[in-house]
């Protein structure tokens, strides 16, 4: 053991190289999470009319129904999403590469065992041809550490910052499901007051055949009034089972998203339609900009990725134009026997330590290569940028003229509302014709989804607002909800 003696401090000095190299490269894995403010208003906007919805009359698809709320919804997506589970083991994915990274500073253990027989002729030192007959067994241990510092140092940055960035796109991929859950949520609640609309204006057809039946009777009607409401009964009929079975795609469309079984009904809890405000609308549009690009974490996905990139960059020099450093200690016993005397286990140390370059033409296209990479990544960030800033632009517009729809709607549909009951009682009194009915009807069939989907755009609208902001989260879209 005298020789590992004599070699221990240069052992302790590689070793020490290995945690400088480590050292140098030790960033904080996770940054400090921002507090997110808060921009939700303090008190709702109050509805100017509130829709009834009733899913009494829809039938479940196959098995059964199933009635949910957003905030169950936003719960189940950010559980049971695919996409979300697939972050997750991108995540885990990288903490691979960063402890592979990390492995490579430290030296590598590699024992062997030998067994050798010689018989035969070999070549001695002087070059002629001797007759031998042995065999040798040899079993040894090494340590070995061979690599390239500067290498070594930036694939240790690089994973580290791809590490982050793998993490803030997880974020994102949460933040992308709950909006996606949310919206296809008001879909199905669009659907359903379509839904409601249609089996209203079925109930109101019904209605005028049983009236144009007993004035037929009375004598008071002709035949031609009951065959036109014959046929517009069959065409709310109509229209009405085109909506369920809308009803029942978008009910797929949320179950796919939640990784529910798609022959359940989802049926929303909700028994009335009213707005649901998630930003403020005195917030100004420079403000809402300096937002998204401060919290969206995508944005910080991207920028992350190409300082993982620039470091991939480094690293491919280095590893083209860089020394590399090698210590090599074996240790271990050998034996040989050559049929007239035995030699025993006897101990044999060995230690080499040097520097080498390899140079080569094919590494300036190497690094070539990269710095393409390089500048791929910035244009990424840019581009990216610009899509998120159109997306706060798109969604605050949306938001500001779905609000004076909502406004303008509400009048049409208390108008015809209005004109509705008058035109009725006129022909119930005999001083209106059926067909001012059945035009009156449709008016108000309008007027009714029109609101209903009016109301449910401004509320998408708020969501996708609040999601292009990077402030969505479960307990924001739980706060006022239908």
């Amino acid at each position: 053991m005298r020789m590992f003696q004599v070699y221990r401090p240069y052992l302790v000095k590689w070793l020490t190289v290995c945690v400088f190299v480590g050292g140098c490269t030790t960033t904080k894995l996770r940054e400090t999470q921002l507090q997110k403010p808060d921009v939700t208003p303090e008190h709702q906007t109050a509805s100017t009319h509130v829709l009834q919805l009733d899913a009494s009359q829809i039938k479940p698809m196959y098995r059964e129904i199933y009635a949910i709320n957003l905030p169950t919804v936003v719960r189940v997506a950010a559980a049971e999403n695919f996409d979300i589970l697939q972050a997750k083991e991108q995540v885990m994915a990288s903490k691979g590469l960063l402890e592979s990274a990390h492995g490579s500073i430290f030296p590598s253990l590699v024992p062997s065992v030998l067994f050798q027989d010689v018989q035969g002729s070999v070549q001695a030192t002087e070059g002629n041809l001797v007759g031998v007959g042995f065999n040798v067994f040899q079993s040894s241990i090494a340590v070995q550490w061979v690599l390239n510092p500067g290498k070594v140092k930036y694939e240790i940055i690089a994973a580290k910052k791809r590490l982050a960035a793998t993490e803030h796109q997880e974020q994102a991929v949460i933040l992308e499901t709950l909006r996606k859950s949310a919206v296809q949520y008001y879909e199905l609640i669009l659907a359903q007051a379509r839904v409601a609309a249609s089996q209203q204006a079925v109930s109101e057809a019904e209605e005028l055949l049983r009236i144009n039946q007993l004035h037929h009777k009375a004598g008071t009607g002709i035949p031609a009034d009951v065959s036109r409401a014959q046929a517009h009964l069959a065409k709310r009929q109509q229209e009405l089972s085109r909506t369920l079975n809308a009803f029942y795609n978008a009910s797929v469309s949320l179950s796919l998203t939640l990784h529910l079984d798609s022959s359940v009904t989802l049926v929303p809890q909700a028994t009335e339609l009213s707005l649901v405000d998630l930003v403020r609308n005195d917030i100004e549009l420079d403000k809402l900009l300096e937002l998204a690009v401060r919290y969206r974490p995508d944005l910080e996905s991207v920028r992350t990725m190409v300082k993982a990139i620039e470091a991939k960059t480094h690293a491919t020099w280095w590893g083209g134009f860089g020394p590399a450093l090698g210590v090599i200690y074996q240790f271990g016993g050998i034996k040989a026997d050559d049929g007239d005397k035995s030699f025993a286990f006897k101990d044999q140390q060995r230690f080499s330590a040097g520097a080498g370059w390899r140079w080569s033409l094919s590494s300036f296209g190497a690094v070539k290569t990269a710095k393409a990479f390089e500048r791929q990544a910035l244009i990424e960030a840019d581009r990216q940028l610009d899509e998120v800033r159109a997306q706060v632009v798109r969604f605050k517009q949306d938001s500001n003229m779905y609000r004076e729809l909502i406004s303008k709607s509400h009048k049409q549909l208390t108008a015809a509302e209005l004109a509705y009951r008058l035109i009725q009682a006129n022909f119930e009194a005999g001083t209106m014709t059926m067909l001012d009915v059945l035009q009156s009807q449709d008016a108000h069939a309008q007027a009714r989804l029109r609101y209903a989907e009016t109301v449910v755009r401004y509320n998408t609208s708020q969501v996708n607002l609040l999601a292009s902001l990077g402030l969505i989260d479960k307990d924001k879209l739980s706060v006022s909800v239908i």
